[in-house]
């Protein structure tokens, strides 16, 4: 059977624009930072429209019934203005006549209510109970985790709603430090945003001096370490991003790194735009030069035998008891062996 679609999250913030409002909300889907950003726009364009204090009551499903919640949304407000109720972790209310209860509330609410539900996980199916007569009134709202493409998108077009602007590629070198955490990014673009002052634009020093900075080491500065041979620095790096990130994550970035490195001699010879093979490898064209002249270090022999020991290192974390430094040592070790 077919995967239901419901729609996007993003809808909210046109009834939130227009000033109308569904009396029930069903926000569903892994991406948190959506979920949240979602009741609050909510509960920010509602608030003005309540006559009372009183009419606004925040849950959380593992500390309510499904009773309660509906008790008080079915309650008249103290004036003529609405009501708002917010139940976060819906998904931990664990109750029998949930169902029941909230399908007979779908059915016929209340005009003065607006009742929103934040599920934090993926929905497997809409056909039965209450989820059936919520997709049948389209109240039923899903945030979908963001990919690489969409979150540059989604970097690009914050900066410009903060009256600023960010350069694609830069925005993939943010995304590249940063990682796909948006709570994480929108943090960062907040610090970047404050600092440029009557500067309309976000650029690559910027991002570096604000981000990279915050960091004592990161993933480019090993790379620079290994690419230009020096042992001492790229172990001490090694051992404290291994503290602060883990391994899987360090041999990740390790493989991809070793991988872009094969992948440059042939790009060279096809006079590719300098642009475009740091697209390929997946970095800033700042950084670009370092991959180039790294590769001059590493023979073709050379690159498969450390692709092997990856491989090998990745296989014993995951299935001998061997301690993760002496695992990156040892890769290390072959990294730099002659």
């Amino acid at each position: 059977m077919a995967k239901q679609s419901f729609q996007d999250i993003s809808e909210i913030q046109k009834h939130c624009k227009l000033k109308k409002f569904f009396p029930v909300y069903f926000l569903a889907g892994e991406d948190s930072f959506s979920l949240n950003e979602a009741a609050e726009a909510l509960e920010k364009a509602i608030t003005p429209l309540l006559a009372s204090e009183f009419d606004k009551q925040i849950y959380y499903g593992s500390s309510t019934s499904i009773n309660e919640v509906v008790d008080f949304a079915q309650s008249f407000p103290f004036g003529d203005g609405k009501k708002f109720i917010l139940v976060k972790e819906f998904e931990k209310m664990k109750e029998e006549k949930q169902s029941s209860l909230l399908e007979r509330y779908a059915k016929d609410p209340p005009e003065f209510s607006v009742l929103v539900l934040l599920y934090n996980a993926s929905l497997k199916s809409s056909e039965k109970g209450f989820l059936k007569v919520f997709a049948e009134h389209n109240f039923i709202f899903e945030a979908k985790v963001l990919k690489e493409v969409a979150l540059v998108n989604w970097i690009m077009q914050y900066t410009d709603l903060h009256k600023k602007q960010i350069a694609k590629v830069d925005a993939e070198f943010l995304l590249s430090l940063v990682g796909e955490n948006r709570g994480m990014l929108e943090m960062q673009l907040e610090k970047i945003i404050s600092s440029l002052g009557e500067n309309n634009e976000i650029s690559f020093k910027q991002i570096e001096a604000n981000v990279v900075s915050t960091k004592e080491y990161t993933i480019f500065n090993l790379q620079d370490a290994i690419g230009a041979q020096k042992k001492t620095e790229a172990v001490k790096i090694a051992f404290q991003l291994l503290e602060k990130e883990g391994i899987i994550l360090l041999l990740a970035m390790l493989n991809k790194y070793f991988t872009s490195l094969m992948q440059i001699p042939e790009m060279l010879e096809q006079k590719l735009p300098e642009q475009m093979i740091a697209r390929v490898v997946g970095t800033h064209p700042y950084y670009l030069k370092n991959f180039i002249a790294a590769r001059k270090y590493f023979s073709d022999a050379k690159l498969l035998e450390i692709s092997r020991v990856l491989f090998e290192s990745d296989v014993a974390v995951k299935s001998t008891p061997t301690d993760h430094k002496t695992i990156l040592l040892l890769l290390l070790q072959t990294i730099f062996s002659e």
